[in-house]
């Protein structure tokens, strides 16, 4: 199953503000992040971003929408959510029992950094927007690893911002 992190970022490299507000994003940034979890119909985020997109602003209403979080027995705002604390792995290998053979993975910084730590996402979307943090997010904390990548694509967004395309080697 091919995972794809599909993320926006400051110009230095942070994925959310300090505030965790995401009033910073493009309208470029949302017309790519909705189409690619329509593509998909596998999307994989944390609770903290769940917790900012629900319930209005679910990406997808049908397919597969998994939240990484200890608090499994939260209510979902929505049928095709499934919160879970399972493994990077059982989640990819539930997915793929439903027929899924792409997912991408929108937020936040735990979840990216699993799922890089686990090996198992093959490539990464990142558009990046003209700010820069003084705190924020970064794309992953807390992992001994250094990962290559290659180079797929470089599209200018409009005037301001780019998305870069890697594959993880």
């Amino acid at each position: 199953m091919k995972i794809i992190i599909y993320l926006a970022a400051s110009a230095n490299g942070m994925i959310s503000n300090k505030r965790n507000v995401p009033d910073w994003l493009s309208p470029e940034y949302g017309e790519g992040f909705m189409a690619i979890c329509q593509r998909t119909q596998a999307v994989i985020m944390g609770k903290t971003t769940y917790n900012i997109l629900a319930p209005n602003y679910l990406p997808i209403k049908e397919g597969s929408l998994v939240v990484l979080t200890h608090d499994t027995s939260a209510t979902p705002a929505q049928s095709n959510v499934l919160f879970t604390s399972d493994n990077p792995e059982k989640i990819v290998a539930q997915l793929a029992a439903k027929g899924h053979t792409e997912a991408v993975i929108i937020g936040g910084t735990q979840t990216v950094s699993v799922f890089v730590e686990a090996g198992l996402v093959d490539e990464i979307i990142l558009v990046v927007e003209p700010v820069l943090f003084g705190n924020g997010l970064p794309l992953v904390s807390g992992l001994e690893f250094e990962n290559r990548l290659e180079l797929l694509d470089v599209k200018k967004l409009n005037n301001n911002t780019v998305q870069v395309h890697y594959k993880l080697l």
